[in-house]
């Protein structure tokens, strides 16, 4: 089985587009305001597993960065943004600019530890306590 996932899902695009809404493209959020984002949305609860993956995808790629307990885009997440703000269909212009990203297992211990200390699973668990979910 192999260690990580390297294949873009619908749900790294939702997750994506729940950090752009909570944060506006500036600054950060915290994992709270970025899952309520994603159901706001369109109903979208993602999985605590999703999300980990999501996360460590993107973190791979560049796109999202951990700091002081927030998550947020990184300029070069920004800059590619640029070129797909305006999309009738966000979801689907997110998926094709992450498509255009490779995806490599070596690139992806670093976002796993950093996900670790973030103590994402204890996060998740408490927005599921807070806000009801699975």
């Amino acid at each position: 089985m192999a260690k990580y996932n390297l294949e873009w899902q619908k749900p790294d695009a939702q997750l994506l587009e729940a950090l752009l809404l909570a944060t506006g493209g500036e600054g950060g959020a915290p994992l709270q305001e970025i899952l309520l984002m994603a159901d706001a949305v369109d109903g979208t609860v993602l999985t605590h597993e999703e999300l980990e993956q999501g996360l460590e995808k993107l973190m791979s790629v560049g796109y999202v960065a951990i700091q002081k307990n927030k998550l947020l885009l990184t300029p070069a997440f920004m800059q590619d943004y640029d070129d797909i703000m305006g999309a009738e269909d966000e979801e689907q212009a997110l998926m094709q600019l992450l498509q255009g990203k490779t995806l490599q297992a070596e690139n992806m211990d670093e976002p796993k530890i950093l996900i670790k200390k973030y103590k994402l699973k204890s996060q998740y668990e408490a927005y599921l306590e807070q806000f009801g979910g699975e």
